[in-house]
């Protein structure tokens, strides 16, 4: 009788859901996974390091790398249910595409799971996708590339063997051959600016504009007295982009004009990038009334100071652009 019990085991297991622990749920949202295990009836397909399958959960949506595409579906969670709705991806070809189809497919008819310690089972119709926690490096690198990743992308390398030279633009409606007009920078990636910068441009008053990179700094052309004409640096620290300095402004009120221009140069030879500002002000006749010279160095934490050092400067170096 001991004997007959161990087979009765062994021919109940042979089924597809015998022995198979149910769903527990859990907490799936903000979950990042790589798919291991296809379970397909009696067949069981375990994937190697060629054939890449990721589910990332979000809010309401899970996406992910499904071999050759990128793929994103809505999905519901309740108790230990779960509904995939809505699977869309792109159309790319390659070798693995049927293990692609079949993992969609499977993910699309998704019914239950079960989020465990270092594991995600998917439980589905026709089988079962069976997740591991995904390192910690690849994990920043998607939130990375999700994130502040997509901002940064905007900013082009542009550096070269001569002093950058920024100034402000008055007719932003007219640009012409205006070397820093920028593209556009969409409002939903504001919230990777910090804090108080991002406020402030969710509230009516301009565009914002990205202009390049040059060094570490990020140079963007930003909403300022009147119009999205200042030009400031901004550095990116633990994934946001925090300002540093506005370097180059203008504004005009009834015929008089403020102008400030700006210079990126290792001033006084430290490895590090300084700020040379040339500033005037001129009347309604066009004379200038008021004109200094601004040196701003920037210490070891990355703050620019105001410099109290006499740097023999050449004004024909650092002639103001007619705006």
């Amino acid at each position: 009788m001991n004997k007959i019990i161990p087979a009765l085991i062994l021919l109940t297991c042979l089924s597809f859901w015998a022995c198979t622990p149910k769903p527990v749920g859990g907490d799936i949202t903000n979950t990042y996974w790589n798919l291991s295990t296809v379970k397909q009836g009696n067949k069981e397909t375990t994937l190697n390091s060629q054939t890449s399958i990721s589910a990332i959960f979000s809010t309401n949506r899970v996406s992910g790398i499904s071999v050759c595409n990128r793929y994103q579906a809505g999905f519901s969670a309740e108790a230990t249910k779960l509904a995939i709705s809505d699977v869309t991806a792109t159309e790319r070809m390659c070798d693995a595409i049927n293990m692609e189809n079949t993992y969609l497919g499977l993910l699309s008819k998704a019914t239950a799971y079960s989020v465990l310690e270092n594991q995600l089972i998917v439980f589905s119709e026709g089988g079962q996708l069976i997740f591991e926690t995904m390192s910690e490096i690849d994990i920043k690198d998607i939130q990375y590339a999700e994130g502040v990743g997509r901002l940064v992308a905007r900013f082009q390398v542009k550096e070269g063997g001569a002093i950058p030279h920024f100034y402000p633009i008055v007719r932003v409606d007219r640009p012409g051959n205006y070397p820093f007009a920028g593209q556009l920078i969409d409002p939903s990636l504001y919230e990777y600016f910090d804090e108080e910068t991002s406020e402030i441009w969710n509230n009516p008053g301009g565009d914002v504009m990205s202009v390049g990179k040059y060094g570490d700094f990020y140079i963007c052309r930003v909403p300022g007295r009147y119009v999205s004409s200042d030009i400031a640096l901004f550095r990116l620290e633990k994934g946001v982009m925090k300002r540093s300095e506005t370097i180059a402004w203008a504004w005009c009120d009834e015929g008089w004009c403020n102008q400030q221009d700006a210079w990126l140069q290792d001033i006084n030879k430290d490895g590090r990038t300084d700020i040379v500002q040339h500033y005037s002000l001129t009347d309604d006749k066009g004379k200038i009334r008021e004109e200094r010279f601004t040196v701003l160095l920037q210490n070891e934490a990355g703050d620019f100071v105001k410099s109290s050092e006499e740097f023999s400067l050449n004004m024909n170096d650092y002639k103001m652009a007619n705006i």
